[in-house]
């Protein structure tokens, strides 16, 4: 059995401490750069990130993770990724094959993606759905969903912007708009319009 290695490294700022496991941990002493490799996890900040590999740069702060990424951000939102590169306390960086979870219901997935200041999301062709997948066919357009070349998701303003979007129901196409904005799901009231939801019953049916 791999023994499970634990060490604390001083991150750039030395008021903040990255916290590594890993089944194995190897350092090199003249790059400064510590390599993890099986059932990785690092944490700063109130940031988790789980993967099968990272290197942190101790000089920079920089962490590079690859292989089935998991970031679990402060305020509980959940980023999956193929590979991830961060920055500045894994505030900021670059991610490829995003796919964010904002709650049980809501999703976000994008090409590629850059973090910034700790509370935005700028992706590139991107999607996003309240719905749930269809259980018998995960592949299967959702109900309705916004598809654009670019979705912005403030999480400090709570707003979710797209630029040249497309709103598809059952897959098909509708509506087309150069820009469009909405609260996110965490928002409960506000003036405007708002994402909407949907239902269904044995009365009415689809809502």
């Amino acid at each position: 059995l791999a023994e499970t290695f634990k060490a604390e490294f001083d991150a750039l700022d030395a008021n903040k401490q990255v916290l590594m496991s890993a089944d194995s941990l190897s350092y090199d002493e003249n790059s400064a750069i510590v390599i993890a490799s099986g059932n990785d996890e690092i944490s700063q900040s109130g940031r988790i990130l789980f993967s099968d590999r990272v290197l942190y740069n101790q000089q920079t702060g920089s962490v590079t993770a690859s292989g089935d990424v998991t970031l679990l951000q402060p305020n509980g939102e959940v980023v999956f990724a193929n590979s991830i590169k961060l920055s500045k306390e894994m505030s900021e960086g670059l991610v490829k094959d995003l796919r964010l979870l904002i709650d049980t219901h809501t999703r976000f997935a994008a090409n590629s993606a850059k973090l910034s200041d700790g509370n935005r999301t700028d992706m590139k062709k991107a999607v996003f759905s309240p719905c749930q997948l269809w259980p018998d066919n995960p592949e299967k357009p959702p109900l309705w969903q916004i598809k654009a070349l670019r979705i912005v998701h403030d999480q400090k303003s709570q707003d979710v912007a797209y630029y040249d979007a497309w709103l598809e129901v059952f897959g098909i196409p509708l509506v087309y708009t150069p820009y469009f904005e909405h609260p996110d799901p965490s928002v409960k009231k506000r003036s405007g319009f708002l994402a909407p939801t949907y239902g269904s019953s044995s009365n009415i049916g689809f809502q």
